[in-house]
């Protein structure tokens, strides 16, 4: 018994997780309307800190443990949870330079990417999205 319940929440669990998709969102004043993994990465990571318009970026990541966090980890960093982490700690001790702040909630992070002209982050692709944000498209190159 104890296993067929385990399979069926199993089988719940990822089935949701197969149909989610991450959509990117920016300031609506960001004239950007696509942009890469490898790009992505790069902002991420900071080893690219400014627009093509000069505009400082300012990356926000998901909370630890959210499902739409895992994808984007899975997806586009291609790097587990404790990898990133420990990416973070170096760059502290060496450069000085922070991890992404983390948000837990979709409408905090559709109001701070509002907010900050250079500021780009994700949700689920089902948010509902206000006034002040865009989704840009990601593309393979």
């Amino acid at each position: 018994m104890f296993i067929l319940k385990f399979l069926f929440f199993f089988l719940l669990v990822t089935s949701f997780a197969w149909g989610q998709k991450i959509i990117f969102i920016v300031n609506s004043s960001n004239t950007v309307s696509r942009i890469s993994h490898d790009q992505l990465q790069d902002f991420y990571f900071k080893r690219n800190r400014t627009w093509p318009n000069g505009l400082p970026i300012r990356f926000f990541d998901r909370t630890d443990g959210t499902e739409v966090r895992k994808l984007f980890l899975d997806n586009i960093l291609k790097k587990t949870s404790r990898q990133v982490d420990q990416f973070w700690i170096g760059q502290k001790l060496y450069t000085g330079d922070s991890a992404p702040t983390k948000i837990s909630t979709n409408s905090l992070m559709i109001n701070l990417v509002g907010r900050f002209p250079g500021g780009i982050g994700y949700l689920s692709e089902e948010t509902v999205l206000p006034d002040g944000v865009k989704v840009i498209e990601v593309t393979e190159l």
